[in-house]
């Protein structure tokens, strides 16, 4: 039986910091950054390369 991962959720401290360790470090693709100002936070998506 194929068993995959689909979504992961990972809370920080600092967006910026981990948008440049995932993309830059780790070689994500950035799919979306969003600021929330009513909640003072963003929603940011990144994913592997290469996945659909």
């Amino acid at each position: 039986m194929r068993q995959a991962l689909g979504l992961v959720s990972v809370v920080v401290r600092d967006s910026d910091e981990a948008i440049g360790s995932s993309v830059g470090v780790l070689g994500f693709d950035l799919v979306e950054d969003t600021a929330i100002p009513e909640q003072v936070t963003q929603w940011v998506v990144v994913r592997p390369p290469g996945f659909r």
